[in-house]
């Protein structure tokens, strides 16, 4: 029996302030007014989604929201649940805990679950610490790639750095990575490492934030100026 999905809500993906003090604004006035009204939201950290919600002024009142959270540590029994809203007809928002959705972020497979109900999915314009460290650092951004976190185990480690290396040189591909805070200056100085003094790193902190930084720069510059201490910021890394 066909399903009739005429009378379900769509799926709202929520960008948020990547800073999370929200300082600024995150998303565009008319996309502000699309979801004014939406009641349901998937988030992954409930805390920081309410301080995003109420930054958006919402014609419902925060205490009668359905926050539903989704992380790695806390999800609903199936993906299905989260999207019961849609099915009963009111939109649902999906909002990242930072910046843009389902980018470095767990909610792809709801999008995919909603795509698989034939559900109308709507993408908000808002920010990417991705795309906002790759145009503001000067390397090719016509092919590139993300690999999320950089791994730990130090053999794994330096097969990475290899193997970037040699996309950098086949591909003239720019590399962009990640770390949690507290093992950026130890990723930073792993990076420092790399034999090839004229690749180009550009290291981008807060992005959005009023203390934002951005220096791009080759290995050999890094090496010739004092290396910033960045312990409890948010980073991106680039390499090309």
């Amino acid at each position: 029996m066909e399903v009739n999905t005429k009378n379900y809500g769509k799926l709202f993906l929520i960008p948020t302030s990547i800073e999370q003090e929200f300082n600024n604004e995150f998303l565009l006035e008319s996309d502000r007014r699309k979801v004014k009204k939406i009641k349901d939201f998937i988030v992954e950290n409930p805390k920081t989604a309410r301080k995003a919600l109420k930054k958006l002024n919402l014609d419902v009142s925060l205490q009668d929201l359905n926050i539903m959270e989704h992380n790695k540590k806390s999800s609903l029994k199936s993906i299905e649940d989260y999207l019961k809203p849609i099915f009963n007809g009111h939109n649902l928002g999906l909002l990242s805990d930072s910046g843009t959705p389902c980018i470095a972020d767990p909610g792809a497979m709801i999008v995919s679950k909603a795509h698989e109900f034939n559900i109308n999915v709507i993408p908000l314009v808002g920010p990417s610490s991705i795309i906002l460290s790759l145009m503001a650092s000067g390397f090719n951004g016509q092919n590139f790639c993300f690999h999320g976190y950089v791994p730990i185990e130090e053999n794994k480690k330096t097969n990475f750095f290899k193997e970037i290396q040699i996309n950098i040189k086949k591909k003239k591909e720019t590399q962009i990575f990640i770390e949690t805070p507290y093992r950026n200056n130890k990723l930073l100085t792993d990076i420092l490492k790399i034999n090839n003094e004229h690749l180009k790193l550009c290291v981008a902190t807060n992005l959005t934030d009023i203390n934002q930084g951005i220096e791009s720069k080759t290995i050999k510059q890094w090496h010739q100026n004092k290396i910033p201490d960045l312990s409890k910021k948010l980073c991106i890394f680039l390499l090309n």
